[in-house]
């Protein structure tokens, strides 16, 4: 479904070329437009063009642009010009008033200042990366404790590998990888998923947590025109331990990814929940038993435990779909899933049956349990988990 945004930039997209300008010239406006939406607009403002404040322009041009993508002076110029030549387009169809059209282009004439910010930003990224910050009680953890085999070590190093050999540019309408990288990426794992050719990245598990993992740790930024470029960061990491990368993983799944990234199709909204309940979760899963199924079910017969994960799981999509996947690829835990699902859950990757805890993840959900028991100063988190589910 094309959005409001979206069609905003296609009315000024056909009127570029009604006007005659050519279609290299206004596909080029169409890019840095959908970039701004994609990039900025709708995954940090979370409004469309004509809400959109002057202040919040103003700050994505001297800051957020610098900071979190790699552009050249040329490509910010370009995209200034694109999106003044967008807003006369809004003005003349009577879409913004004078006033806000006129703050508007006062925000985008700022152009020596946003250069000078960029160039500022250009000289700090050429300075040797800082280190990783690696949570040390959870390191001293992985680095001690018995750990079976655990896959993301290698995936993931394939994964970074790939996208420091091969240039890949995103798809333009959801920022995506492209199919055939997908693909390519898909069979360099250890255990290949069971993609369709016209599988999108949201299909695949494993390489929608390897994105935001990858994104939220700075290993790499999207540059104008959907460019995915690594960072060096990413040698970096390469260069940790296999005890090192496996504690900065774990860390940032649970801490620093959005879980709200993860999930594109169903009750987003929901997903921010299940993260601030994480603790929760962590201190259930703490408890289940070690190297035995624990099935999950909504029947008050299967005991208390089982009953507050299935309703979980069943209202956070992202928590079956993704996060439980992410733990398993961590040699955290196993699941399995039920027999004749339905066409739903098998696309969407859900339908967990039981989980099994093995000892290494017991530790660790243990762990993690009780730095969130010490922040939020209750004994038990398992009883907020239980009272958020009821109301919600």
């Amino acid at each position: 479904m094309i959005t409001q945004n979206q069609a905003l930039i296609d009315s000024f997209f056909r009127d570029l070329l009604a006007r005659g300008i050519s279609e290299k010239t206004a596909q080029r406006h169409r890019e840095n437009l959908l970039f701004f939406l994609k990039g900025f607009l709708e995954p940090s403002e979370r409004c469309g063009f004509l809400e959109l404040e002057p202040d919040a322009l103003y700050y994505f041009l001297f800051s957020y642009l610098p900071d979190k993508f790699k552009t050249s002076p040329s490509e910010l110029l370009s995209l200034i010009t694109s999106l003044r030549k967008f807003y006369r387009y809004l003005f003349s169809q009577q879409m913004i008033s004078r006033n806000y059209f006129e703050e508007i282009l006062g925000t985008l004439s700022r152009k020596e200042y946003y250069l000078s910010c960029l160039q500022e930003k250009g000289e700090e990224q050429k300075l040797e990366p800082e280190n990783f910050w690696i949570d040390q009680g959870l390191y001293l953890l992985v680095r001690n404790l018995s750990k079976p085999e655990i896959r993301i070590l290698v995936d993931f190093q394939l994964f970074l590998d790939y996208l420091i050999h091969h240039p890949i540019k995103l798809t333009s309408r959801s920022s995506l990888i492209p199919r055939n990288h997908l693909q390519k990426l898909n069979q360099m794992f250890s255990q290949p998923e069971a993609l369709s050719q016209k599988a999108t990245q949201d299909d695949s598990q494993r390489i929608s947590v390897f994105y935001q993992l990858a994104r939220s740790l700075d290993l790499m930024v999207v540059g104008s025109y959907f460019q995915l470029f690594i960072t060096p960061r990413a040698r970096d990491f390469l260069e940790l331990d296999s005890d090192q990368q496996l504690a900065i993983l774990i860390d940032t799944l649970w801490n620093r990814v959005r879980w709200s990234e993860l999930q594109r199709f169903g009750a987003n909204g929901f997903a921010s929940w299940a993260q601030e309940n994480r603790g929760g979760l962590a201190e259930l899963l703490s408890q289940l038993p070690a190297e035995i199924p624990s099935p999950l079910s909504i029947d008050p017969r299967y005991g208390r435990l089982s009953r507050i994960l299935a309703n979980f799981l069943i209202l956070h999509e992202v928590v079956e779909s993704k996060i439980l996947f992410a733990l398993r690829e961590m040699g955290i835990l196993d699941y399995q899933l039920r027999e004749n699902r339905s066409t739903y859950l098998v696309k969407n990757h859900r339908g967990v049956k039981a989980i099994t805890m093995n000892r290494f993840g017991k530790k660790i959900m243990k762990y993690l349990a009780r730095k969130a028991q010490q922040e939020m100063g209750v004994k038990s988190l398992i009883d907020l988990m239980e009272e958020s589910l009821i109301y919600l």
